[in-house]
């Protein structure tokens, strides 16, 4: 996208509308967003860079877009802070829309006579509503306007305020709020009821009057109070009323006694609890939330004096002059505490819930998401040949060898429960399947059900084993939903579905990024209280993560298979089909240009993926490989336990490397029609195997002819890695020139290494609970991270906590604690019979 473009989006997105009183770039520019690294953990984006940002996301540029090509724009703001303003973006397009279609309801049922008696829309009620920026207030505003067809005064559809305006009392009602109007008069009290319903309807809906009460709410927080429930009292107490029968008989036996068990773990949030939910913890609003929801606890919410005082002090310096009638003021005074109790206290109280539960919810994605990227980054184990194991019981534990291209070598079946006789067939199985299937280095177990006695077996028979064959527990979460998918049958048609699971669970450990990337992320088993949010949210952020950081590692664009392309900034399925149709027809690509001759694939959507995909040198045949789309990038290659698999041999290329643009799968023009395009010949370039975007080749090659350099030089991004530590110093580089060499070396904020990758945990035995005591060190693998505490392997059959007090903490007091990070630890505490271990003073390793 071109800086011309982006201004003039930039223009369109930032100018005012009929619909709503604010731009999205005031918006942006005002909110705060999470970041790690910065002062606080929070980040705020300056008024150029929140324009420049409406302005590329309203032209459709992804956030790895934006994070690695566009920093210049954005301040080098990190790509975290990115994916949250993309987000509320698109919530600000959904409140824009919101607020155009309620204001069209609203007036089109006054004009039809509803309403307020037809008197059109209420320009403080259109104000409020043209301030909104959340999805609630909007909500809020309309409910209680007639978004009804006609109804009488006497209908139980609308509302007091509603009724009273049927009856012709808003102009003498909003007169006397106004000032117009100094005397009451003669009134009789339903008459006054109904004026005083008004004005409190009016009042409870000015925006000056929202946005004082959400000062005053940030200032004086409410508190939170929850107690048991009557049901859960009559669960514990073994009650058998008939209350608690009929709740029971809508439920299942295992429901109703999940529901006991849930009783049981109220604990504090049973017990009068009561807090200042400016120090809720985001696990404990979800743990409230979802207790709540079960009806085993009673919430509310308690708001301190000063909030009712100060909305009365705001209000009497608007409404209430000095000259006012004792009887007037009196009036508006009942008004206004109407106005308060029964209709703003439950807003308040919805707006602060629903306020609560999204910091929760978005603290849970936060988690999720960096879980979800430390998992995918996790170092891949290549080069040698792995078993899988999939625990079972009373089918047994299927097991798949595959080899070092991924293609599966042979399977087995094994029952390792029974005695000592059925065991030791079960060991000489296993032996005769490492024979048969050439021997492997490694076994990677499932840590589902029935690890515990993989774990034990396993080291059991490791000694029979030739050549120092270890183990390690490999998440198997979604594998089950894997081997029953439609990309499970078109990958293993021969494997029976019983043992697809262990293929893939042993090439999660031989290439996470490219195993992992098939599944559905919300099936991966990383973060908290995943069931508790929103899955359309958890599948949005799932996605873009994975975006992320499939873009940034980069894919070879002849090798990768769909299911990786699908992922890249710019691409979905039916373009990464496309693609994988066009390598079989025409053979591999020659340059990334190239990749404009693919159907859809236009100058928009190249510029956002171009950069993200690369055409790497051919490398010489090494031999067979029956997967020959297994993800092989460069980039990913980090390994250093094993020699990386040499790439695979490319498909036919076109002779002379060149091969000419045909017109069967050009794109559409604007007229709909196929325009027809000269043939062009296109050749390799060296900058297509770097990150370096197609715009910036030029600037890229006379950069590298300052500094003495080709392109195609073999060890480029080494010399550039060279050059980009020395440019700190140098007043002859600039911010540009450093970008480049950045993109050249492969380094950076948006690179592959930046993930800080973890390693995979290997064993040669396993630990026993009983046998560790309290201040023995370990050595462990994080498995997951939560706000509480996390997660950690240490070679037993049961997870050791970290306790988000204990947690490591740099000089700033960050913790760059994460998935997949190896340490050292001292035992804290341990319990034999819950079999719970915590830990204390870790050190990374």
């Amino acid at each position: 996208a071109s800086k011309s473009a982006v201004t003039t989006a930039a223009a369109a997105v930032t100018s005012n509308t009929a619909s709503v009183s604010w731009t999205v770039a005031e918006v942006l520019s005002q909110d705060e967003y999470y970041c790690e690294s910065a002062a606080e953990q929070r980040y705020r984006l300056e008024p150029r860079v929140a324009r420049n940002l409406a302005g590329l996301l309203s032209q459709g540029a992804t956030v790895p877009f934006i994070a690695r090509y566009r920093r210049d724009q954005t301040r080098d703001a990190p790509t975290e802070v990115l994916r949250q303003v993309k987000e509320r973006y698109e919530e600000l397009m959904e409140v824009t829309e919101l607020v155009k279609k309620t204001v069209k309801k609203i007036e089109k049922v006054q004009s039809s006579g509803g309403g307020s008696g037809g008197a059109g829309l209420a320009p403080s009620l259109l104000q409020a509503l043209r301030s909104c920026t959340r999805p609630q207030q909007v909500a809020y505003l309309a409910a209680s306007e007639p978004l009804i067809s006609k109804k009488s005064a006497d209908s139980g559809g609308a509302t007091l305020a509603q009724r009273a305006r049927q009856q012709g009392l808003e102009a003498p009602a909003l007169a006397l709020l106004k000032g117009e109007c100094s005397s009451l008069g003669s009134v009789d009290e339903q008459r006054l009821a109904g004026m005083r319903h008004i004005v409190a309807d009016a009042v409870a809906k000015d925006s000056e009057v929202l946005a004082e009460l959400e000062r005053l709410c940030t200032l004086y927080a409410p508190f939170l109070c929850s107690q048991r429930s009557r049901l859960a009292n009559k669960l514990l107490t073994g009650d058998k009323s008939r209350q608690k029968q009929q709740q029971q008989q809508s439920l299942s036996a295992p429901d109703a006694a999940r529901l006991v068990r849930d009783a049981q773990k109220l604990g504090q949030y049973g017990e009068q609890f009561r807090c200042n939910v400016k120090h809720l913890r985001a696990h404990q609003i979800l743990k409230i939330n979802r207790f709540e929801a079960k009806k085993l606890l009673t919430v509310k919410l308690e708001f301190p004096e000063q909030v009712y005082k100060l909305y009365c002090l705001h209000l009497h310096r608007r409404f209430l002059s000095a000259n006012r009638p004792d009887n007037v003021a009196e009036f508006l005074r009942s008004a206004f505490k109407d106005g308060y109790d029964r209709l703003l206290l439950p807003f308040m109280t919805r707006q602060a819930r629903a306020t609560l539960t999204r910091f929760a919810e978005e603290e849970a994605l936060r988690v999720f998401a960096d879980n979800l990227r430390h998992l995918l980054l996790q170092s891949p184990v290549r080069g040698c040949q792995i078993a899988g194991w999939d625990p079972g019981y009373r089918h047994g534990c299927k097991l798949a060898v595959i080899d070092a291209s991924g293609g599966v070598v042979a399977t087995e079946t094994l029952h390792i429960n029974g005695g000592q006789q059925r065991q030791a067939a079960a060991c000489a199985a296993l032996v005769g399947l490492y024979k048969r299937s050439g021997g492997f280095r490694y076994i990677a177990i499932g840590d589902g059900q029935g690890k515990r006695e993989s774990m034990q077996f396993v080291s059991a028979c490791l000694p029979s084993l030739p050549g120092g064959v270890r183990y390690a527990l490999v998440s198997e979460d979604g594998a089950s939903v894997y081997s029953a998918s439609d990309l499970a049958v078109k990958e293993l048609p021969n494997v029976d579905i019983a043992h697809r699971g262990a293929v893939s669970i042993a090439r999660r450990l031989q290439d996470p990024l490219a195993e992992l990337a098939k599944l559905d992320a919300r099936h991966l088993g990383v973060g908290m209280y995943q069931h508790d949010i929103s899955e359309k949210a958890l599948e949005r952020r799932a996605l873009a993560v994975q975006q992320e950081v499939i873009s940034f590692a980069g894919v070879d664009l002849n090798y990768a298979p769909e299911h990786l392309l699908a992922h890249v900034a710019g691409l979905n399925r039916g373009l990464a089909t496309r693609i994988a149709a066009w390598r079989r027809s025409n053979g591999a690509f020659v340059c990334r240009d190239q990749l404009r001759e693919v159907r859809g694939i236009g100058p928009a959507i190249f510029d956002q993926c171009a950069g993200f995909v690369r055409v790497l040198p051919p490398a010489p045949a090494s031999g067979d490989h029956s997967v020959p789309d297994q993800h092989q990038e460069e980039p990913m290659d980090i390994d250093d336990c094993s020699q990386p698999l040499p790439a695979p041999p490319p498909p036919a290329a076109a002779k002379g490397g060149k091969r000419k643009r045909t017109t069967d799968d050009g794109p559409d023009t604007a007229g709909g029609k196929r325009a027809k395009r000269s043939a062009v010949s296109y050749r390799p370039n060296p900058l297509d195997a770097t990150c370096v975007h197609p715009e910036s080749y030029a600037a890229a090659e006379r950069l590298l002819a300052r500094l003495g350099l080709r392109s195609d030089a073999p060890n480029l991004s080494t010399v550039c890695r060279q050059f980009l530590e020395q440019s700190a110093a140098n007043a002859d580089y600039s911010d540009d020139d450093r970008r480049l060499l950045e993109l050249l070396a492969g380094a950076g904020p948006t690179s592959a290494e930046a993930g800080q990758p973890g390693a995979p945990l290997f064993l040669d035995g396993v630990t026993d609970v009983a046998s560790l005591s309290a201040g023995q060190s370990v050595a462990g693998v994080i498995k997951n991270v939560a706000e509480f505490g996390a997660f950690c392997d240490i070679g037993c059959a049961c997870s050791a906590l970290l306790h988000v007090s204990r947690y490591p903490r740099d000089p700033a007091g960050r913790s760059r604690l994460h998935l997949g990070a190896r340490f050292i630890a001292v035992i804290d505490s341990v319990d034999p019979a819950k079999e719970e271990i915590r830990l204390r003073d870790m050190q990374f390793s």
